[in-house]
């Protein structure tokens, strides 16, 4: 199919989008589906087109993606040591309010393992905390009776092979001093190196089966969506639960963990 000169320097047809996106057929296929890359049917016409303004700016997303990852920005586990560069963006983001300096160690303490930083250049840039814990206390968070950091530590659980775990996002957070395309690279590095912990995580037998996460923020709840989360309801005006059932989940970002579990359990066997 070919694009008259006018509809050409609105509209990619599949090959021509494919190509700027450096996907496959098959991946292509897939975030089309998913919601990922919009199709639009013009009248008259049986094959879908593709926006140009919009698979451009998904192409330049990549390529800072890309860039990013060249400069060697530093995602690692986040101590005890580094939670006060945590509060001051949790400050900058929320209010003074979300600092909770005292309550976030006492997280930290009872688990080391939930707290993930992502530096640019040394600078804390974004962070994320996915916490295991007991499904009332995950409750309490989701229906709005209690904000994260007036649970009590006591909810907090271990992983531990062989024990399927409730797990609730309590903050994910991407400095707002930034571009907008620079924050939305820092959300994806977030998420990438999020997703190679759950890997790792698979591979010694720790199994998720939920995690849980609520939003009241426009990019907070395109990047759940994205994520692969269902909505579950709105809890408040303006603030949406999420749940990502991990271990059924079809989500392509998923499949490394749930594989190395499968391995795992396999083995065990």
């Amino acid at each position: 199919m070919k694009l008259n000169k006018e509809l050409a320097k609105l509209y990619y047809i599949a090959a021509e989008a494919r190509k700027e996106l450096g996907l496959d057929e098959e991946a292509f296929q897939y975030w089309v589906r998913k919601g990922r890359i919009r199709k639009v049917v013009l009248p008259g016409r049986a094959q879908g087109v593709y926006s140009r303004k919009e698979v451009n700016e998904m192409r330049d997303q990549i390529n800072a993606t890309i860039v990013a990852e060249q400069i060697g920005i530093d995602f690692r586990k986040a101590t005890l040591d580094d939670i006060g560069q945590e509060a001051r963006l949790a400050h900058l983001v929320f209010g003074a309010k979300a600092e909770a300096i005292e309550e976030r160690k006492a997280f930290l303490a009872r688990n080391p393992n939930i707290d993930y930083h992502l530096y640019d250049q040394g600078i804390l840039v974004a962070y994320i905390i996915i916490v295991p814990m007991k499904k009332q206390a995950i409750e309490d968070f989701l229906h709005g009776k209690r904000g994260a950091w007036l649970l009590n530590p006591d909810n907090i659980e271990q992983f531990v092979p062989e024990e399927p775990k409730e797990c609730l996002i309590t903050d994910m957070v991407t400095t707002p001093n930034v571009a907008p395309l620079t924050r939305t690279t820092y959300g994806a590095k977030l998420l990438t190196g999020l997703i190679r912990t759950l890997a790792n995580a698979g591979r010694k037998g720790i199994e998720i089966a939920n995690i849980y996460a609520a939003s009241d923020t426009p990019q907070g709840i395109r990047i759940l969506r994205n994520a692969g989360f269902e909505e579950m309801y709105e809890s408040r005006k303006g603030r949406f639960v999420y749940k990502l059932d991990v271990t059924t989940s079809k989500e392509k970002i998923l499949k490394e963990y749930q594989d190395a579990l499968k391995e795992w359990k396999e083995t065990k066997q």
